[in-house]
């Protein structure tokens, strides 16, 4: 088990830009000019929910955890996580001809232990002491009646690429 240190937020304007946008992560982690890569961990049905468990990394490095989730009732997204594989889904969301809306985001600091999804937790306990500090982001999307959370979590390696 590591203890990285915190992110040197907000020291780092970019890390503040892509904590705070409304934008694509997606385009401002490949903005890095890195290689970004999507791992899946998990998907599938939990409750009555879909859910997609995925680790974005750069050049082969880990550096943001991310669960999306939606009701299966919600036809348009249970589609979209179901077909997006290791494609990272702001892709999707953030396409030009998209009719998605992010209507709500949350930024918070959190510890190791405070990570309630069950295999974004597992990942973390893996590498983390349970009071290492870490950068949460949670957002809700909509597209027509429909809505689909987002919750993703900056690990400390993220800062090597600043």
């Amino acid at each position: 088990m590591q203890n990285k240190p915190l992110l040197a937020y907000p020291e780092h304007q970019e890390f503040e830009e892509l904590l705070n946008s409304c934008g694509s992560m997606t385009r401002q982690l490949e903005n890095l000019g890195r290689t970004l890569s999507v791992s899946l961990l998990h998907e599938g049905i939990e409750d009555n929910y879909f859910r997609r468990y995925t680790v974005l990394n750069l050049n082969q490095l880990p550096v943001v955890i991310a669960c999306s989730s939606t009701d299966l009732n919600n036809q348009f997204f249970t589609t979209l996580l179901q077909n997006a594989n290791t494609t990272p889904i702001g892709k999707f969301l953030f396409a030009s001809q998209s009719q998605v809306i992010r209507s709500q985001i949350e930024i918070e600091l959190i510890t190791a232990e405070q990570i309630s999804l069950p295999h974004l937790k597992d990942f973390v306990q893996r590498k983390y002491q349970p009071s290492q500090p870490l950068w949460q982001r949670l957002s809700i999307f909509n597209y027509q009646q429909e809505t689909m959370q987002l919750c993703e979590v900056m690990l400390p390696e993220l800062e090597l690429f600043y």
